[in-house]
């Protein structure tokens, strides 16, 4: 499912590795070690409790990664499933140890009905969030947020900073932005911070982050020990050290915003200049008159600027998510609340 907390603000807070819920038909084919999944975004959630003051847009999978991971590209090949830095749908945790009873791990069938059941629905609600604030703002920040154990064999080498910014190597992002997303957060005292290194950003970041189009990007990889207890189950919460990020992470989402709404400005003033003064563009239908096929001419935004039909979405890749027909049902994709008992995660159909 998907949880969607919509804001008014050019900020979107992506958090594709948060969720805990597996199908039963799959957790019933986990060993000891699945079921730990030690490898999620453990109560990052409560990181952004000041969501609600900045109108940010929240948006999240309530679906473990080990069931698919949504910052993955959909095209991933299966034999890339052993690399856990890679797996679309892993069958080892980010250290290798084997996640599935032998001969359970998902086949072609069963992982192309994960994605049409999780994956696809995210990336499309993702691009709906994105496409709406760009109409009101003219420019947007995506901020995809994870978190991971300190040291995990293999992948963190001497240790995980405590935070790590990724922007693509400066490609899915304004420099400026970066810069300013980077100098808010390096003078921190008791804070590490690492820039393009243990993270450059997954396929979220690859994917939406297009600067030309008004787009920015970035990732946000989060150290568990900035705030949790213990980086093992039960993944307890420290109040402490949450309360520290609260004002740290507050105080640079706001920077963000102000930076991205004098970008959106930006951008429409130089719209405006483009578009010819006082004469109206001679295949264009005049604006509220109907065109052929008997819809009207696009309206004025909340602002009173006319709202560019050239969605941000247009150049978005050729994924799973840019196929509609492929998103199963008809429910709403929108979910304000966690799954429960009384509202568990859709069942897998597998057949093999």
């Amino acid at each position: 499912m998907i949880l969607v907390e919509e804001g008014q603000s050019p900020l979107i807070l992506c958090l594709p590795h948060s969720g805990t819920d597996v199908p039963k038909p799959v957790s019933a084919r986990f060993n000891a070690t699945g079921r730990l999944q030690a490898d999620l975004s453990w109560r990052l959630e409560q990181l952004f409790g000041f969501g609600t003051d900045l109108g940010l847009t929240v948006l999240r999978s309530s679906i473990s990664r080990y069931v698919v991971d949504v910052d993955k590209d959909p095209a991933t090949p299966l034999s890339a499933a052993a690399d856990p830095l890679a797996a679309l749908c892993p069958v080892t945790t980010l250290d290798g140890k084997r996640i599935y009873h032998d001969g359970e791990e998902p086949g072609p069938t069963e992982i192309e009905q994960r994605l049409l059941l999780f994956h696809s629905p995210f990336h499309k609600m993702l691009r709906q969030q994105i496409d709406r604030l760009m109409r009101r703002h003219g420019a947007v920040v995506l901020v995809d947020c994870q978190s991971m154990r300190s040291h995990i064999k293999g992948v963190t080498g001497k240790g995980l900073p405590e935070l790590s910014i990724g922007t693509a190597d400066g490609a899915s992002c304004n420099p400026d932005l970066r810069n300013l997303f980077v100098g808010t957060l390096s003078g921190l005292k008791g804070l590490d911070l690492g820039v393009d290194d243990q993270t450059r950003g997954g396929f979220i970041v690859d994917s939406f982050g297009r600067p030309e189009r008004g787009v920015h990007g970035l990732t946000l990889l989060i150290a568990q020990r900035a705030y949790l207890r213990h980086e093992s189950p039960p993944f307890e919460p420290d109040k402490g050290h949450i309360a520290r990020l609260h004002k740290v992470l507050s105080e640079c989402f706001s920077s963000l915003i102000d930076w991205a709404e004098e970008a959106g400005r930006e951008r429409k003033r130089m719209s405006a200049d483009m578009r010819p003064a006082d004469v109206p563009h001679q295949d264009a239908p005049a604006p509220d008159d109907p065109g052929e096929d008997g819809k009207t001419a696009s309206h004025a935004g909340d602002d009173g600027v006319a709202e560019e039909e050239e969605e941000v979405s247009a150049e978005a890749p050729d994924t799973e998510a840019d196929r509609d027909d492929e998103v199963p049902g008809s429910e709403p994709l929108v979910k304000q609340e966690a799954a429960s008992d009384n509202n568990p995660p859709v069942p897998l159909l597998v057949a093999e």
